[in-house]
């Protein structure tokens, strides 16, 4: 294999394969690739937003302190080779050839041959690289939901971390609150700590209460009243918890609460682990995610955010509100499987004109449909289909408007990063 037919052999796969109700199938691949999942040392995180920069800042608490990380998160932002990191290092290329060629042939012996999706094999070439480098700990993001996700193989995590549960993969993990957060609280094992982020709705701690209980689990909830801010901007926030200084280098209140969420869930490895308190205040510092509120530009102003759900575009609605002024203009993408009516709706009263686009997706919903149904919730939208079309009418906007932003999908905020390169 080559690096070429590497990412063609990753193209055959669906992005959720044959749909599972339960983990035989992984456990199967698993099995036959010598379970390399069995000996390494996990910090597994689930949650509906919110997990991605968790992770990112166990990541850099960890790194600070010297271990050997690996992160293993999705889906990639910049290269598909950003979801598998050791010690902040994307996998090079030559072992994500050597681990593929494995696991295509583990696969072929399995009675399950395409079923499986590309996550899945993905998350196998993590586990095989993550093993062969002897990492230390491997901080270990769920693809979807928790209960029946593949990374729910592993037995006995150092703690099992939940992040902020709202409405999403609705087809799979329940129409309802209740359900979401149950497939969440799969993730549960017996006698491990879970942490859960702060500011769930009740029903959603009720679930991963009971869920704990039953697993005589010890759960953490950080207070928000432990919480004083100094200060809230673009460049990031500054807060003491517990009467200890951080800072955040990602913008947003909810960033605070992530921090919060990684700080407890790091100090529940103490037994295996203890990080200093030095090395967890730099690493909330160090944290940085594209495209989480990202300031790409200052003059002029432009935001980038990959928030995909209704609670994502209201964390960007919250942010644009307090720290920007209008009139304000935005292109936007957003997939069919989302709820994109929901997700205009935060944002349609902040936002002065849309440009719609489709063509960094192949599940986008069609810009004129997207810009129809702004118009019709009373926005002021245009369609022009492609992004290269969508950044131009952006850059001519920002000459009368005061702020520009791109949002509505992590695919679209992927393909800007790459088109823009050495401009940001």
């Amino acid at each position: 294999m080559d690096i070429g037919e590497v990412y063609e052999y990753l193209g055959r796969y669906g992005k959720s394969g044959k749909p599972v109700k339960d983990l035989s199938r992984i456990k199967c691949l698993l099995k036959e690739l010598g379970d390399p999942q069995e000996g390494l040392k996990f910090i597994h995180v689930a949650g509906t937003n919110g997990k991605g920069s968790v992770c990112e800042m166990l990541t850099e608490m960890l790194y600070a302190h010297g271990v050997k990380v690996g992160t293993f998160t999705s889906p990639f932002v910049l290269e598909y080779a950003d979801r598998i990191r050791i010690n902040k290092k994307n996998i090079p290329e030559h072992y994500l050839i050597r681990h593929t060629e494995k696991v295509k042939t583990a696969a072929e012996k399995t009675p399950y041959g395409t079923e499986y999706s590309q996550f899945e094999i993905t998350m196998c070439i993590a586990l095989l690289h993550f093993k062969e480098c002897g990492c230390d700990v491997v901080v270990w993001e769920t693809g979807m939901g928790g209960l029946n996700d593949c990374t729910n193989v592993i037995k006995q995590p150092l703690v099992s971390v939940i992040c902020s549960v709202s409405y999403d993969h609705t087809a799979i993990l329940g129409e309802t609150l209740e359900e979401i957060a149950a497939q969440k609280a799969g993730i549960i094992k017996p006698g491990c700590p879970v942490v859960l982020s702060p500011g769930n709705d009740d029903k959603v701690v009720d679930i991963i209460k009971r869920t704990a209980i039953c697993r005589h689990s010890d759960v953490i909830i950080p207070n928000m009243k432990n919480v004083q801010i100094f200060s809230d901007t673009l460049e990031g926030c500054n807060f003491t918890y517990r009467g200890r200084h951080y800072s955040t280098a990602m913008c947003g209140i909810h960033q605070v609460r992530n921090a919060v969420t990684a700080i407890e869930a790091i100090r529940c490895c103490c037994e295996t682990i203890r990080v200093e308190e030095s090395d967890i205040a730099h690493g909330i510092s160090s944290a940085v995610i594209p495209a989480r509120g990202q300031m790409i530009s200052k003059e002029p102003l432009v935001i980038l955010d990959g928030g995909h759900n209704p609670d994502g575009s209201g964390a960007l609605a919250k942010l644009l509100e307090s720290k920007t002024s209008t009139p304000r203009a935005v292109m936007i993408g957003i997939l069919k499987d989302k709820k994109a009516a929901e997700s205009v709706k935060q944002l349609l009263p902040l936002c002065d004109i849309f440009i719609t686009v489709d063509s960094f997706h192949p599940s986008a919903i069609e810009s004129k449909t997207l810009a129809d149904s702004i118009n019709a919730m009373g926005g002021r939208a245009y369609a022009v289909g492609s992004v290269d079309e969508g950044l131009k009418r952006l850059s001519q906007f920002a000459k009368s408007y005061g702020v520009s932003v791109i949002c509505g999908s992590l695919y679209l905020a992927s393909e800007v990063l790459n088109k823009l390169g050495t401009k940001l």
